[in-house]
């Protein structure tokens, strides 16, 4: 399996890459095994709207499947139960294939303040990842803090690691964009020690 290249999903579902199979072992090479290759990624933006209207956006089903995947992908939930316990299911990638599935498991969701939970995807029945991931709100000055904390396992290799922190940036970007409207500046997502991504 080594070498061979595969559509991985960053953040999860977003942008898909190629990237090769990384293997740790003739062991595991030959059960076509990877070791898990584990991040904390941290990502952070300000966006220029009051916190209710940010959590609105981020809480709506409907709203999030049109700002969370980029232009030229798709993102469909099967279900949504948006609340502490609750659960949903999402397919994503290219428009007419929707080649990705992925379950999450809302641990913990405070209106308006932070939601946690987990997300897990596959491509067909290989496991691709698995992360916990919190979304943290804030009021600032020029409006509301968002900021993405995604604890994450990769079974397919460091690329998806890249992606998945690539995805979470376009996610960013794209909310702000969401919230500011046509014709108006959005935001842009930094990483954890403030730079620019």
């Amino acid at each position: 399996m080594a070498g061979r290249s595969r559509a991985v999903v960053s953040g999860f579902c977003r942008s898909p890459t190629p990237t090769a199979i990384e293997s740790s072992s003739p062991e595991s090479e030959a059960r076509g095994l990877v070791n898990p290759t584990t991040d904390t990624i941290r990502l952070s933006t300000e966006i220029a709207r009051p916190r209710g209207d940010v959590w609105a956006a981020f809480a709506d089903t409907e709203a999030r499947q049109q700002w969370s995947a980029p232009a030229s992908e798709r993102l469909v939930y099967d279900r949504d139960d948006f609340r502490t316990g609750g659960s949903a299911q999402y397919r994503c990638g290219s428009p007419e294939a929707l080649e990705f599935s992925a379950a999450i498991d809302y641990i913990h969701v405070e209106e308006e303040e932070f939601a946690v939970h987990t997300d897990t995807v596959w491509h067909g029945n290989e496991l691709l990842a698995t992360g916990m991931i919190t979304w943290s709100f804030a009021d600032v000055p020029a409006g509301t803090s968002v900021t993405i904390v995604n604890q994450v396992v990769s079974f397919v290799g460091g690329d998806m690691i890249d992606g998945s922190r690539n995805g979470h940036r376009i996610a960013l970007e794209q909310l702000g964009a969401f919230l500011a409207g046509p014709g108006q500046v959005g935001s842009s997502a930094t990483d954890g020690d403030g730079r620019p991504t």
